[in-house]
């Protein structure tokens, strides 16, 4: 039976709402393109970083790629508005180095130098700075990730490990300023297989942690009364390492240790973060010994081994 001219009219109007309501509208597109992460790829060469000068604030993953011969890190903190990176550089860079040089030649001990940084370093330094993370210590060949949600505002990101002569990187070049702009990237948070709470001073998990692709959220609790705000390091232990070795390493104020090479395998984590603030980091866990160690607090009991069958 043919269609009548009324019946073909229809049909092709109820197929054309069909096709218009399954196809993608520009903003389910723009909807679906927000919820892709912003990804920053970052190099680490001896000694140097590649990676943008600006970025968008929001939610923002940091792939950070060590092509160098020695451990890097990127360590990513706000400086307070009124303050220059010209002007970090010139003052509390400057004052930093003229104390750790004193400590260095034996002008000053480690008490003493302690004391010194607390008087020397502008007050800003401890007050207004403000640590919102970044991809902790990553061992040559390896990349590693950590997601942060970062405000507008100026950053510096740098690399502190000593070279095997006990030179700092940031004295070789490791380290910049970043923009990060009003613009957001409108990327997701990401989705956590666990979580790890960092208080004064445990490391508390949520959750298990087995082979394959993890993402861990790292929460930050408390303001520690030390130095440096909590950081999470997450090291691979071959069998001839021990635990007490890598937490003696990490001591950045001891003269003979941070110094590259590091003991174990360093496979990123969240570097140091101000309470209340929240990073991720994904990480390929493949059968082994492992340890999460705090480099400012390891020494203080902030360390956890654990073993993935």
């Amino acid at each position: 039976m043919s269609s009548s001219p009324t019946r073909t009219l229809w049909n092709l109007i109820v197929a054309t709402a069909l096709l218009t309501a399954c196809a993608p509208s520009d903003e389910a597109g723009e909807s679906a393109a927000a919820m892709e992460p912003m990804v920053v790829e970052v190099t680490a060469k001896d000694f140097d970083f590649e990676l943008p000068r600006q970025i968008p604030s929001g939610w923002v993953t940091f792939r950070l790629e060590n092509t160098g011969e020695q451990e890097h890190f990127l360590y990513v903190y706000r400086l307070p508005d009124d303050v220059t990176f010209q002007q970090f550089r010139e003052g509390a860079m400057g004052a930093f180095g003229r104390v750790w040089n004193a400590y260095a030649s034996g002008e000053l001990d480690r008490a003493e130098a302690e004391a010194a940084f607390a008087e020397e370093l502008p007050e800003y330094f401890f007050t207004d700075l403000t640590p919102s993370g970044g991809v902790a210590l990553t061992e040559p060949g390896e990349t590693a990730q950590s997601t942060l949600y970062l405000e507008p505002g100026t950053y510096v990101v740098e690399c502190y490990v000593k070279t095997p002569q006990g030179t700092y990187h940031t004295e070789r070049g490791m380290q910049k300023q970043l923009t990060v702009t009003e613009a957001a990237s409108d990327a997701p948070e990401p989705q956590a297989d666990a979580r790890i709470t960092l208080s004064n001073y445990e490391i508390a998990l949520e959750g298990e942690l087995g082979a394959g692709t993890r993402t861990v959220a790292v929460h930050v609790a408390d303001t520690p009364e030390g130095f440096m705000a909590h950081d999470l390091n997450l090291i691979r232990l071959d069998e001839g390492t021990s635990l007490d070795e890598v937490v003696a390493w990490m001591d950045w104020m001891n003269l003979d240790q941070f110094r590259a090479p590091a003991p174990g395998h360093s496979l990123g984590g969240v570097e140091h973060m101000a309470a209340g603030k929240t990073a991720y980091m994904t990480v390929e866990l493949v059968p082994g010994r492992y340890a999460w160690v705090s480099e400012a607090y390891g020494s203080r009991g902030m360390v956890r081994e654990f073993t993935v069958e």
